[in-house]
């Protein structure tokens, strides 16, 4: 029996055509690709491998389509292609930010009895007097943020300076460094702290010679006392991520960590992500093992539904732990004795929140499920005892590739450095301490000259060969999410805003080239989303800023008056400055 002969089947476009001579049809061509939008008359600074320039960039969908030479790409557009003219301004892909606290941001900014830390107590008891005018009794006055500094004056931050004017309504403020509250007498009352309520684990009620409270409460005796407060509603929370993600936007900034996520945040980043008004690449480093988190169970159960929470521009598989407090309060872990002053006439190493087995045990756990974990650790004696942990969870998982963080790398024991390259763990810094400043210079009060002066050893580490990341810590202590001070900063190593004289620890000085790979490149390393963000490349999400000028082309001094006249995000401009 004659049989005809068999087609085989060949792939053409997304078409599977049999290759049978004249029993198919020929293929018609399908039609070119058109960009939904073109930017030209650009210098685009890629960071890509080389650290390429472009003149032009083509998007489509939302992602990269082509970037190169002007005419190059202008031959991608067609009748409906948006078209840019851009003036000859400066673009590069979006900052990220690695460490803010949007809930924190957004509620101070909409809902609370807010003031900028460089308020003195006078101006601040005078804000609060306001606030209380028209506060309920029965309702908490929340705020902040007063700077921690003031605890050293001749007449610190106390309880009976809030009584005065808000005898009858609890106060809560929080300070600049979000590591101390200052509450009043009702405030005491409602929380039930009297002269025999002993000092939470990882925490301290500051009390006088006689034994009173003061009104003062560190880390977690601070953070115990927000838990109690309550929570926002879910519509504030929504709101107040909405606010602080536009402000964020309008400062150039596209991928954000959010650095202390509770069970209410994760819900409020679930709903914006849901309805499509995330406007940034998000990670969540959900609290573990802290009172702003709940109760452990709560925040078991807040880990428990992370995954149902998760969406495209959402990576909820990160966690937080507190491991100690900060060296102005005095409550970083040292490896060696704080200065002694009249306040610690004793010699004393600050403290862990939480003791190094469980920790290690927490992150060995955290590690096989997938977690990456963000540890805060200000003193040598934490990042040591945070790098202990990491090196036991690679020996325990050792095909676990997840790049762990140490938040605030400031001070390092030197023996402590190269491991963070050999554990593969990134190094987290923070730009507040990168100059000369107030807080730096109670720093050197508590530490001395020598441990405060090596600071922030940021080109130590780029050489070394760790990954270092920016995390602005927003609204703590810096006035804005702006991330060009801190470049600024990280490359001068003075302040940039002018005010305080001097350089700090210059060797660890870094360029503009290292600096912009650090806030942008890395970034994404971090969140791990190398492959689609963090430079201007084709088929990498279409996230780009414009700025007022080349920041190569100005003195470095200049670099923290930046301008983002455009933040794209996605192919959306979710920031135009008119």
């Amino acid at each position: 029996m004659n049989r005809p002969a068999l087609c085989s089947l060949t792939l053409i476009g997304a078409l599977l055509l049999p290759a049978c001579g004249e029993q198919a049809n020929p293929p018609t061509s399908a039609p070119a690709p058109v960009a939904d939008a073109i930017y030209t008359n650009a210098r685009v600074y890629t960071v890509d491998a080389a650290n390429s320039w472009a003149e032009a960039i083509a998007v489509r969908d939302g992602a990269f389509m082509a970037v190169g030479k002007r005419a190059d790409v202008e031959a991608l557009a067609g009748p409906a292609t948006l078209r840019v003219d851009l003036g000859g301004r400066m673009v590069m892909p979006g900052i990220h930010d690695m460490h803010a606290h949007l809930p924190q941001a957004g509620t101070k900014a909409l809902f609370e009895c807010g003031f900028p830390f460089s308020l003195g107590i006078p101006e601040i008891i005078e804000k609060v007097k306001g606030c209380a005018a028209g506060a309920a009794k029965d309702k908490w006055i929340r705020g902040g943020q007063w700077a921690l500094e003031t605890l050293d004056l001749p007449e610190p931050p106390h309880r009976k300076l809030l009584d005065a004017v808000a005898p009858d309504t609890p106060v809560f403020l929080m300070d600049s460094t979000v590591h101390a509250g200052w509450v009043n007498s009702k405030a005491l009352e409602v929380l039930g702290i009297t002269r025999d309520t002993p000092n939470p684990t990882g925490g301290v009620i500051v009390r006088d010679a006689n034994g009173d409270a003061t009104g003062i409460l560190l880390d977690y005796a601070a953070y115990a006392a927000v838990q109690k407060i309550g929570h926002w509603s879910q519509q504030q929370m929504e709101e107040a991520l909405t606010w602080s993600i536009s402000q964020l936007n309008a400062e150039g900034v596209t991928a954000i960590k959010e650095a202390m996520a509770n069970g209410p945040a994760l819900d409020g980043y679930a709903a914006l992500q849901k309805a499509g008004k995330l406007n940034a690449h998000l990670g969540l480093h959900l609290i573990w093992r802290s009172p702003e988190g709940g109760t452990q169970e709560e925040m078991e159960q807040t880990l428990a539904r992370r995954a149902a929470a998760a969406g495209p521009d959402l990576n909820t598989d990160f966690v937080k732990i507190m491991l100690d407090g900060i060296p102005p309060s005095q409550t970083a872990a040292l490896l060696e004795p704080y200065v002694l002053d009249a306040k610690h006439p004793e010699p004393h190493r600050g403290y862990l929140t939480i003791e190094p087995a469980q920790l290690t045990e927490d992150v060995v756990k955290m590690d096989a499920q997938g977690l990456t974990v963000k540890i805060h650790a200000t003193g040598d004696r934490s990042v040591r005892v945070a790098l202990d942990a990491f090196e036991a969870a690679r020996k325990a998982n050792p095909s676990a590739r997840l790049r762990h963080e140490i938040s605030h790398a400031e001070m390092i024991s030197p023996e402590d450095m190269p491991r963070f390259k050999a554990l593969n763990v990134t190094a987290e810094m923070s730009p507040i301490l990168w100059y000369p400043s107030p807080l730096h210079a109670a720093m050197e009060g508590v530490l001395g000259l020598e441990r405060a002066g090596r600071f922030w050893p940021v080109k130590s580490f780029v050489e070394g060969g760790a990954l270092v990341i920016y995390g602005s810590d927003w609204p703590s202590v810096v006035p804005s999410p702006s991330p060009w001070p801190g470049i600024e900063a990280m490359v001068t190593r003075r302040d940039p805003y002018a005010v305080n004289p001097g350089v700090l620890n210059a060797p660890e000085a870094v360029d503009l080239a290292t600096a912009l790979r650090i806030f942008t490149r890395n970034g994404a390393e971090a969140l791990y989303t190398q492959d689609s963000t963090g430079s201007i490349e084709p088929g990498k999400s279409a996230d780009f800023i414009v700025l007022d000028h080349n920041l190569f082309d100005i003195p470095p001094e200049q670099i923290g008056d930046t301008k983002v006249l455009r933040t794209v995000f996605r192919g959306r401009t979710v920031h135009e400055l008119k």
